[in-house]
């Protein structure tokens, strides 16, 4: 039987984070499992195959028209189609392939995986009438178990496939939930060869990440997270156990991109990179030791509390270009009774002075707009996040807390009556963002209030860094040249209009 693996275009609202394309991990990670046993696989990546904007309102399209999708479809001759459902804010674009799957031959099975199905399968499967079977967190061994019973290879049955909710007639059912893998190096490489890669490396085209303009990609080399942070659903999806690949693994790995593919900048999105410092070092030493030459950083936020100037000094000789952390809020207070997150404010404080010291450039996420926060606990976390950019240059990176489905926070602001609108794809794209529409009330504070202050912080951190370009105008004319628009919208955040 034939697999088609496809990522689905993207929507942008107006006031949500803009649409960038990466590489799709999730999906090349189940191809190269199936391929390790004897299956055909195609990935179909719609979004960077035409990244052109379609407008309709005020909503913009990125990927391929659905037509042309539906062609793609109708040549490959697909058996079974895999659709991958990163976001919730997305989810209308995954339920639209398996209609234009379905609508081409009803006899195609259609599998979704992903955080967003994780979270809410059940439901999601009662409201995509096209969809077959969602998978419930990792994807890899519980895809493979679904071959072998669509090829009848096994006297498996579907009801004894765990991590999965099937549609059977009218009927939805929710099968056992299944172990999360141990040991992760058993899985091979991402399967880079299924993908045209020079189209995720071309320093020309959308960024997925901001850098110098490099030939990158994105690696995870670790799963899970023990912690539970109020606003976070990655355990839903990941777990709550760490489990993380081996020093000799991500060795193999980084030097495998790197010597087949050029690569020079790797992001490394681990929810937790740094939880076993022991590990992390030694990955730091392997790199040393082979000296592979690559830049790095940490998009997706690493803990104050896990590093050491040892390790510091080492992520720098290896090329980390810059680092960011999850502060989350500037008032301790908060910080352990509401988001659960247990960091001592004085630990970001100790680890942003030595960057500065090691010249490490490095940027902090901030959140704001809790239920049992009030506007001056907002306060202290604009005036500490401000504080440590004008003592030690960190970045502000400014969120408006967002109530994700299965969260705690989701639950508290059910309970309490705290949601201000249905949580729609629109609403919870924009909901996050500084120049969106906020999703919390309280009878401590509005979502109108708490945007007034975030833009407030974020006016006063453009001036701070408006500062900083003035200083080095030959670097600040090549950014503009390159973002253009992002210039604009800097420039008039600037100067509040």
């Amino acid at each position: 039987m034939k697999i088609l693996l496809i990522n689905p275009p993207q929507t942008f609202f107006p006031g949500s984070q803009a649409v960038v394309a990466g590489l799709p991990l999730g999906i090349m990670n189940i191809a190269a499992t199936l391929e390790n046993n004897g299956y055909e696989v195609e990935i179909l990546d719609t979004l960077i195959a035409d990244f052109k904007p379609r407008k309709k309102g005020d909503v913009k399209y990125y990927g391929m028209p659905w037509e042309r999708i539906k062609e793609e479809i109708k040549q490959r001759k697909p058996d079974i189609v895999g659709i991958t459902n990163p976001f919730t804010a997305q989810v209308d674009n995954t339920i639209k392939i398996s209609e234009i799957v379905k609508d081409i031959d009803n006899e195609i099975s259609t599998i979704v995986g992903g955080p967003h199905v994780s979270v809410r399968a059940t439901q999601f499967l009662k409201d995509a009438e096209n969809v077959d079977i969602a998978v419930i967190g990792e994807g890899e061994y519980t895809m493979l178990d679904i071959m072998k019973y669509y090829e009848g290879e096994t006297d498996i049955n579907i009801s004894e496939i765990q991590g999965i909710v099937y549609r059977k007639g009218n009927t939805v059912t929710l099968n056992p939930q299944r172990r999360f893998i141990k040991n992760l190096d058993a899985l091979p490489f991402p399967a880079y060869h299924l993908v045209d890669m020079e189209k995720y490396l071309n320093p020309k085209r959308i960024r997925y990440r901001s850098t110098k303009y490099l030939r990158e990609l994105s690696m995870i080399t670790s799963r899970g997270c023990p912690f539970n942070c109020i606003f976070c659903s990655i355990h839903l999806h990941m777990g709550k156990a760490w489990r993380a690949h081996s020093k000799e693994y991500i060795i193999r790995h980084i030097e495998h991109v790197v010597n087949n593919y050029s690569v020079e900048h790797i992001h490394f999105e681990d929810d937790n990179l740094t939880l076993n410092m022991k590990r992390f070092e030694s990955i730091l030493d392997g790199i040393i030791k082979r000296g592979i030459k690559f830049s790095w950083d940490t998009p997706n936020g690493i803990r104050a509390d896990k590093l050491t100037i040892d390790i510091l000094k080492k992520m720098k000789k290896t090329g980390c270009t810059n680092l960011t952390i999850g502060v989350e809020s500037g008032d301790q207070y908060i910080l352990d009774t509401v988001i659960d997150k247990h960091l001592c404010l004085e630990d970001v404080i100790k680890m942003a002075k030595i960057c500065k010291e090691l010249n490490i450039p490095i940027a902090a996420f901030f959140v704001i707009g809790f239920p049992g926060e009030k506007k001056e606990n907002m306060k202290r976390t604009t005036e500490f996040a401000l504080m440590l950019k004008k003592e030690y240059n960190v970045n502000m990176c400014l969120l408006i807390a967002t109530p994700l489905y299965g969260t705690r926070l989701y639950e508290i602001c059910k309970e309490k009556g705290c949601l201000t609108q249905e949580l729609t794809p629109r609403a919870l794209s924009e909901g996050t963002q500084v120049d969106g529409v906020g999703l919390i009330k309280t009878e401590d504070f509005t979502p109108e209030e708490v945007k007034k202050l975030a833009l407030d912080a974020v006016s006063i951190h453009s001036k701070l860094l408006l500062a900083e370009y003035i200083k080095h105008p030959g670097a600040t004319v090549k950014k503009i040249m390159r973002h253009p628009k992002a210039g604009v919208q800097f420039i008039r955040r600037v100067i509040g209009i």
